[in-house]
């Protein structure tokens, strides 16, 4: 049994993740206020201490349990398919946070190894990320970050800073999964690993999306000032050195913008964000950004800016306008899954904070069938079916729902 309360085990836990009370309680399925109540010893009984080990992901007998029952959610769809997508993302913390292996290691048999195959692994990693394929990405991107080093080995000078920037796009969509997963701290290393080595690529596309994700990163800190000067300044930079002339620039600032926009949101700065989402909007409307054979994330995203409308909206509280928004976009001409999903997650989101739980529902659903492993690992369709179920009436179809969606 544990020495600690299980109210100190639990905070402890949620200082080694350096999570804010309002972050933890996001994993955990409570309000901020709540969980410290729990953390200062409010009485919590055996099964919702089983859920709390499940959801933390740490041994029962840390929170004073001696065993796990039968019923409990370790054995859910959900807790399944996140242990399987950890044990992937390890091998990138192997691969990246622990040291890479040595070159000969890595290479697959005799086959040899060079820039073109990492191209096209990458470019696999890129397909599954778009598709919201984790299963897919937890194992082809530790794989495609030995296989850059192994390049690193055998590569000339001449190619070295395209390398780099391969590597730094595979670092780029493994810290994505793990933010999906919520591991937090892993992709603060995966995040540092990606903005380093984006830098040392030379390539300033690749750095402005490094630093777009890591400012995602460090929102989740609370650090909304440190987000937004990551992103503004690197979007300066990239206007200043290389202009705004070629799409793939444009788009990039766009983005860039766009993430200072919601990250103001996030903090309540209503002026910042709307003028912020204003600039990227007008930025996009001088050029055409099309979907290239293989286009870069920031591409994708400025292809579908409309989306962050509704997200920066929604973050305001004027979900009222956040839903106007989104019934302005066709959800079928949004043709990549990862955005796609993301539109529902925004569209549930509004409906549910404003208190509208049938369209909540119906937008949970249809984010379930664009990408169901989407729902089965993120917290905020978890957190987002406890509200629905313990709010009103039940809702036809719910309980089937949260029962294979894993929601405990």
């Amino acid at each position: 049994m544990s020495e600690l309360s299980p109210g100190e085990a639990l905070r402890a836990e949620r200082v080694r993740r350096r999570l804010t009370l309002a972050q933890a309680g996001e994993l955990l399925g409570y309000s901020g206020s709540t969980l410290s109540r729990i953390e200062r010893g409010r009485p919590v009984g055996v099964e919702e201490l089983r859920r709390l080990a499940a959801r933390y992901r740490i041994p029962p007998v840390r929170l004073g349990l001696a065993t796990v029952g039968p019923t409990d959610a370790l054995d859910g769809g959900d807790d399944v398919l996140r242990r399987e997508l950890l044990t992937g993302m390890l091998g990138v913390a192997g691969a990246t946070l622990l040291g890479l292996p040595s070159a000969g290691a890595t290479a697959s048999g005799s086959c040899p190894v060079d820039v073109d195959g990492l191209r096209r692994r990458v470019g696999q990693a890129q397909a599954d990320y778009m598709a919201c394929r984790y299963s897919q990405l937890a194992t082809a991107v530790p794989d495609t970050i030995r296989y850059a080093q192994a390049v690193r080995a055998v590569v000339d000078g001449d190619r070295r800073g395209e390398v780099e920037a391969l590597a730094a796009t595979a670092y780029r969509h493994a810290t994505w999964l793990a933010l999906r997963l919520g591991e937090d701290g892993m992709a603060v290393g995966l995040s540092e690993h990606a903005i380093s080595t984006a830098r040392v690529s030379g390539d300033l596309l690749v750095e402005a999306e490094a630093a777009q994700m890591g400012a995602v990163v460090v929102r989740r800190y609370d650090q909304t000032d440190r987000a937004q000067e990551l992103v503004v300044g690197t979007a300066a930079r990239l206007e200043n050195t290389a202009g705004l002339a070629d799409p793939r620039h444009t788009a990039a600032y766009a983005m860039l913008l766009e993430t200072g926009a919601y990250t103001a949101a996030i903090a309540g700065r209503r002026s910042d964000a709307l003028d912020l989402h204003a600039e990227a909007t007008a930025a996009v409307r001088t050029t055409r950004v099309t979907l290239a054979d293989r286009p870069t994330p920031s591409v994708v995203d400025a292809r579908f800016l409309g989306l962050y409308e509704i997200s920066v909206h929604r973050k305001l509280g004027d979900y009222g306008t956040a839903i106007a928004a989104a019934r302005a976009i066709r959800p079928d001409s949004i043709t990549v899954t990862e955005r796609r999903v993301r539109y529902y997650e925004d569209v549930a989101l509004a409906y549910g904070a404003w208190g509208k739980r049938e369209q909540a529902f119906h937008a949970l659903l249809a984010a379930e069938k664009a990408a169901p492993q989407e729902v089965r690992v993120r917290p905020w369709a978890h957190r987002l079916t406890r509200q629905l179920r313990s709010s009103g009436p039940t809702l036809r179809g719910l309980p089937e729902f949260a029962a294979h969606a894993g929601v405990a």
